[in-house]
């Protein structure tokens, strides 16, 4: 494959909005798209921090190893800001202003409610029939795991199983309900 010289400087340039998106998806909840969108992406991000970069006054036309790294960190602290940006969802306080609490985020629940859900204990249960009561302590919101621990599952005739422990629950398996249990349910 023959790669010209103006390829390589396209990529070089593109370069800060893929370590930007990098850093977004990181720290927040995005999306997966085809590859031709990361490319749209890449190239937004890019003009955002080069225009920002020159608004500081960093120059980005030279190849030196000091405008180089000035350009990665302000990257890189634009992707974290972006991403705080995006898992508060000021965007959606901004313009929609006012009671209605619209949310950027394709599920809630793993992004917004799951802080309020750990270290708490809960009746939960999975797409394969298992009710487990425990102490969330851990949920991956892309894979749908979930660690429990002191879990113990609800036996068929209603009773807890007499033993309590670590339960992880597999990407396969799915959290249908989740019931936090308050003192006074005890």
């Amino acid at each position: 494959m023959d790669v010209s010289e103006e390829t390589i400087k396209v990529m070089i340039s593109l370069l800060p909005g893929f370590l930007f998106i990098k850093v977004v998806s990181l720290r927040s909840s995005i999306k997966k798209y085809e590859a031709h969108h990361y490319v749209v992406d890449a190239l937004i991000a890019s003009l955002v921090i080069y225009s920002v970069a020159k608004l500081l006054r960093i120059d980005t036309s030279g190849a030196e190893w000091e405008q180089i790294f000035y350009v990665l960190l302000l990257t890189v602290i634009l992707g974290l800001v972006w991403s705080v940006v995006i898992n508060r969802d000021w965007l959606s306080i901004i313009l929609h202003p006012g009671d209605a609490k619209l949310s950027t985020h394709s599920s809630i629940f793993p992004v917004k409610a799951i802080n309020e859900f750990t270290g708490k204990w809960h009746l939960i249960r999975f797409s394969n029939g298992k009710e487990i009561v425990g102490v969330l302590r851990e949920f991956n919101h892309e894979t749908h795991e979930a660690l429990i621990e002191n879990g113990r599952l609800i036996l068929r005739d209603g009773k807890l199983s007499p033993d309590s422990a670590w339960y992880y629950s597999p990407s396969g398996e799915q959290i249908i309900y989740m019931r936090t249990i308050e003192e006074n349910d005890k």
